[in-house]
């Protein structure tokens, strides 16, 4: 396996101590044009920095420019004698260069090719976040994916902690999880679906469906207002008539389950406060308890469901012209 990081990441960098016990695996590319550790085996890209440069970030940066003109040295020096790549990223977009880089040339029966990544801050200016957007546009080429969205870690951050606080935290829990992650990435070695990393099992889980189709540049328009009158309906209100064999269990699940999106812990609890408002409007005794998962899900699951089916028991024991439907206009962007 290699393990390739950058020299200019916020929590991944030649200076990361979680890397030490892979020091043999791990290649750090000098996006600043200069070797910047002896520790590691280095890959210098040719760029120069200019007094006249402006800050850019993406495809338009002169130090993307600058690596991509050597890429075919850079596949050369982190692709020989590995059958595993693991490109460790976080919230600035230069760490993604490598990866972008590579990843249409490592495609091969003997490359796969994994990202770690951590989205940019909520607060962070928008060029940063739409560079980073831009350069995740295609994973296709991908094996496996790790995505931590920085908004989780906001949301469970205390009253009274700082921005460095939270990087320190971020980096402590990421490399706790980094042998995790690469046992994971070997026990998936042998097979040929895609995986992401979910936070509850601390495990790798096939991703039906794959990465091709993720583009998460795209922002749907706002949905139509949704409710929740009886009818044949999944936990996301729409009509579900599966056409298929279905006489066996393992047919049936995997074609009812839907597939995991980078976006659905965020479907999720907006649909969790909506039965939650359902239940209010309507004088219905309801708990629900927020899910622990904050990697990729499908934005609904078998509790989801189950939550459903209740309601919809409680809403059908009410009068027609009694029961309260709280309009549900959601305006969220979603990864389609």
């Amino acid at each position: 396996m290699r393990i390739v990081v950058t020299d200019s990441g916020t929590i991944w960098n030649h200076e990361n101590p979680y890397l030490e016990q892979y020091k043999d695996a791990v290649v750090v590319v000098c996006l600043s044009g200069k070797k910047v550790t002896d520790k590691y085996e280095c890959f210098i890209s040719p760029y120069t920095s200019s007094e006249t440069e402006e800050q850019d970030y993406g495809l338009q940066s002169e130090k993307y420019r600058a690596l991509a003109s050597v890429a075919e040295n850079l596949n050369d020096k982190i692709c020989r004698l590995a059958e595993d790549i693991l490109f460790l990223t976080d919230n600035d977009p230069e760490t993604l260069y490598p990866f972008y880089t590579l990843k249409n040339k490592a495609i091969s029966d003997h490359h796969h090719l994994h990202l770690c990544t951590f989205s940019p801050w909520a607060f962070e200016v928008a060029n940063i976040r739409k560079a980073h957007e831009l350069l995740l546009n295609d994973l296709s080429s991908l094996r496996s994916i790790f995505y931590w969205d920085s908004n989780d870690v906001l949301l469970n951050l205390p009253p009274t902690s700082t921005l460095p606080n939270a990087i320190s935290d971020v980096k402590k829990q990421y490399g706790e999880l980094l042998p995790k992650i690469i046992r994971g990435i070997y026990s998936i070695k042998h097979t040929d679906d895609k995986y992401f990393f979910d936070f509850a099992s601390e495990s790798y889980i096939p991703m039906l469906g794959g990465f091709s189709y993720i583009d998460i540049t795209k922002k749907a328009h706002p949905a139509e207002p949704l409710d929740f009158r009886v009818g044949p309906c999944t936990a996301l209100g729409s009509a579900s008539h599966p056409i298929y064999p279905n006489t066996d269990e393992w047919t049936r699940t995997r074609v009812e389950t839907p597939p995991p999106r980078l976006d659905g812990k965020k479907i999720c609890n907006i649909l969790r406060e909506q039965r939650i408002s359902l239940a209010n409007a309507n004088h219905i005794p309801f708990e629900s308890e927020e899910c622990p998962s904050i990697g990729p899900c499908a934005g609904t699951c078998a509790k989801c469901d189950e939550e459903l089916a209740y309601l919809t028991e409680k809403i059908m024991e009410i009068p027609e012209e009694q029961r309260i439907y709280p309009q549900f206009d959601p305006e969220w962007e979603v990864i389609l």
